[in-house]
Parts: structure tokens; C-alpha cells; sequence
């Protein structure tokens, strides 16, 4: 799937998602990962959802945005409710969605200029 959208310099998007990599502006991840549109991408040390955890989460939970985005892989599944409950606390607004809606709609928040975060559970295509 590959997204086209103009996007101005300096922001972060999605580009495409393939069966071998999740493509951010021009560079290939093929592990988890964190992504806003302003600031560059990091690994993310989550390889499932069933490892997504309050101690995974806590570097989400900093950065205070208003959405975040979870990609639970290619197949939609939920995190914990400790996790969800932890996100509620914090008034932070939890999507649960899989790895291709959550490229689709994070380049659309993002272009509305929303705080979004996106956290990518990396799983390639079989």
C-alpha cells in the first residue's frame, strides 16, 4: 500500500506500508517504532501486543498527545486493560487499530495538524 500525499518539509509521514517495510518519508523500518510528524522516528522495543505494557508505554505517555494510534500488527488485536486504563488516566485518546489503518489514518491526523503519535507494531506480511 503506498500513501501519496504531498506533505511539507520537515514533517514526518508514512510513505508506505509493503509486506518488508514500513517506509517514513524516504526510510525503510522494519522493527516497531514511535512516529509523530515532528519528531523523527524511534525504535520501539515491542514486538507484540501482548508486550505492550505500562513500561512500554511510558515514553507515549511523555510526550501528551492527544491520539495515539496503536498498530497491533496486521491483524487487530488489544493491548491490556492496564494499558487502556493507564491512557484514560492520562486523558490521552487510545485508538487500537491494525498496522495498515493506522498508516492511513495517521498521515490524515497529521495533515490537520493533530497531535498524533502513532506506535507501529512492526509484523511483515506472510
Amino acid at each position: 500500500m503506498q500513501l501519496t500525499e504531498h506533505r511539507p518539509d520537515g514533517q514526518y509521514y508514512i510513505h508506505s506500508l509493503t509486506d518488508d517495510a514500513i517506509r517514513i518519508v524516504d526510510t525503510p523500518w522494519r522493527e516497531s517504532l514511535l512516529l509523530t510528524p515532528q519528531l523523527a522516528p524511534t525504535a520501539w522495543p515491542v514486538t507484540e501486543i501482548g508486550a505492550v505494557d505500562r513500561d512500554a508505554v511510558a515514553p507515549i505517555l511523555e510526550l501528551r498527545p492527544d491520539v495515539v494510534l496503536l498498530a497491533s500488527g496486521r491483524q487487530l488485536a488489544f493491548p491490556p486493560r492496564e494499558v487502556q486504563v493507564a491512557f484514560l488516566e492520562a486523558g490521552i485518546g487510545l485508538e487500537v487499530m491494525t498496522l495498515e489503518s493506522a498508516a492511513r489514518t495517521f498521515n490524515v491526523l497529521a495533515s490537520e495538524e493533530r497531535r498524533v503519535l502513532a506506535a507501529l507494531i512492526w509484523e511483515p506480511a506472510n
